[in-house]
């Protein structure tokens, strides 16, 4: 395929995953498609719901903000593009398999529609390839970055966010900073925090450790309470509380390391460059765990004897069996250099 003229492209919209964390493991794609259009302006399309996560980009760019029931079908395409100030679009890349996404592209009149190939959405985009199967999410965007430039994607590829302040520490700037492990207790089940964590926390001494949720705050803080009066004495305990993942970011830089189940707290923890152990339960890390990020990921669970997945069985979910906290421990010290 002929290399496009990059003085041909200065105006490129990327509709973005809808999934917080597809839309963090598209980051390699986005930087991939900066570097190769250092000169293009960059406009994303992309859902309100924490949309602040994107501004740990290093590179510039213009979001487009729909709330969730805003794009269900071609007639709200119609309005949302004729009110988006976006225009004289060259390249439209959507990165979803939504066929109204496509039509964004349509909308535009963006002389360029690249996305996957299935269904009707090969009447919309003018480039198109069928998506995968069996593929890193990444793998799959980096398709597409092929399909748009015409070349490779570079394997070697590894991506870090923006430069970032530090947020537990950042009051005690005379002093020497205390390093800290970061425990995710999300997701609740059954509306409480598992014993599990505070079997694993009872395995460390000496520690400063970091507790945090992604759920509603309120709830976190009524059952932090109670989890806080049952922790080991032999360490010291912060309860982090975040307003956005912007702050969350800034604490997870400055982590000596974070243990999370998967999903979108281990891909950003990984994209800010800290060491991550990942429990998997259901997702298949060959498919969604943050593997092309600037820094080390230990994956815990993956054909995991003691672990049974919490699918549904004639209805009825299965009963989940916890993690070895003594094993997840042990990896931790290693990992970790604790």
């Amino acid at each position: 395929m002929e290399k496009p003229d990059e003085s041909e492209i200065k105006n490129i919209t990327i509709k973005l995953p809808s999934d917080l964390q597809e839309r963090i493991l598209c980051f390699p794609f986005l930087h991939a498609i900066s570097e190769y259009y250092p000169k293009a302006v960059l406009h994303f399309i992309t859902p309100k719901h924490e949309v602040e996560v994107l501004n740990l980009l290093p590179f510039k760019a213009y979001y487009h903000l729909y709330s969730e029931d805003e794009i269900q079908n071609v007639f709200d395409v119609h309005r949302f593009c004729a009110n988006a100030s976006i225009y004289n679009v060259d390249l439209f890349i959507s990165l979803t398999n939504s066929f109204v996404d496509a039509c964004l592209g349509l909308g535009l009149r963006a002389k360029k529609r690249v996305g996957f190939a299935d269904n009707w959405k090969t009447l919309v985009l003018n480039q198109t390839m069928l998506r995968p199967v069996g593929h890193h999410v990444v793998e799959d965007f980096m398709k597409l970055f092929e399909l748009a430039v015409g070349e490779p994607a570079d394997k070697r590829l590894r991506v870090h966010t923006r430069d970032l302040l530090p947020i537990i520490n950042k009051s005690d700037v005379e002093k020497e900073e205390v390093p800290y492990i970061a425990i995710n207790l999300s997701p609740l089940r059954n509306a409480t925090i598992e014993d599990e964590w505070i079997e694993l926390i009872s395995h460390f001494e000496g520690q400063k450790i970091v507790l945090f949720a992604s759920e509603e705050t309120v709830k976190v803080q009524m059952l932090m309470d109670a989890l806080m009066a049952r922790l080991s004495p032999k360490n010291t305990y912060v309860n982090f509380v975040y307003h956005d993942w912007i702050e969350l970011g800034r604490m997870m830089a400055f982590s000596a390391g974070v243990i999370t189940y998967s999903g979108a707290a281990g891909a950003l923890a990984a994209y800010v460059g800290t060491r991550s152990i990942i429990l998997y339960e259901n997702e298949n890390p060959q498919r969604t765990g943050p593997f092309y990020f600037l820094t080390d990921v230990a994956v815990m669970g993956v054909n995991n004897p003691t672990l049974v997945n919490s699918t549904a069985d004639t209805g009825i979910l299965k009963e989940r069996k916890t993690f070895d906290m003594l094993q997840v421990f042990t990896k931790a010290s290693e990992f970790f250099k604790i």
